[in-house]
């Protein structure tokens, strides 16, 4: 079972080479734009925002935040952004608003890494691969599949319309593209255990010395 999953994963990177291109470009100007962001913005917003992320550690150093709320917080954000992923890729017409979707996650990565690489140097080091990494070596790769899965079964309903393909079965493509996501979802509940049980153990530890 394990070979076979591989190798379905293995053909549809194959077949949709040319949309993960897209997708992780997507991704990474977002990063970037993210980055660039944390130089430009004004001095003062700067400051505020980061006096709201010592306030943040602080509540996290004194035990203030429970576990079960971060997984609350952490789920609903990326079912959220998983649903509305699922509604543009039916749509169709709204499509590339998949893109802007996988471009915004890669635009809060970056902007917040980057922000704490500036802020607290080492530490920020640190935060970024014990408090940002875990998570997201699976949130990431699960957006960035979600996209063109999206993406791919958009240009399928497209091009049965323009072509006019009687036996082009809607509802059975419907419930793989629906099932794909409901996996997704599955991997990201994955990632919000991982950032409300094990995540914050960590930040505790580096917290310490920040504050």
């Amino acid at each position: 079972m394990p070979n076979k999953m591989i190798e379905n994963i293995k053909k549809h990177v194959k077949e949709n080479l040319l949309i993960y291109f897209i997708v992780v470009l997507c991704f990474l100007i977002g990063v970037s734009v993210g980055a660039f962001t944390v130089k430009a913005i004004d001095p003062h917003q700067k400051q505020e925002l980061v006096s709201y992320l010592r306030g943040f550690f602080n509540i996290f150093g004194q035990n203030q935040i429970k576990s079960t709320e971060v997984f609350r917080e952490s789920i609903i954000n990326n079912t959220q952004l998983l649903i509305l992923n699922w509604i543009f890729g039916l749509l169709v017409i709204s499509v590339p608003l998949v893109l802007m979707v996988i471009g915004f996650k890669g635009f809060v990565i970056g902007f917040t890494v980057g922000l704490l690489l500036e802020e607290f140097r080492l530490y920020g080091v640190l935060l970024f691969l014990f408090g940002v990494l875990p998570q997201n070596i699976i949130i990431i790769p699960a957006f960035i599949m979600a996209a063109v899965v999206s993406l791919s079964f958009a240009l399928l309903v497209l091009k049965a319309k323009i072509n006019k393909v009687r036996n082009f079965r809607f509802s059975k493509q419907f419930t793989i593209y629906s099932g794909i996501h409901l996996a997704i979802f599955g991997i990201l509940l994955t990632s919000s255990l991982i950032e409300s049980f094990i995540v914050p153990f960590f930040i505790k530890l580096i917290v310490k010395y920040i504050l």
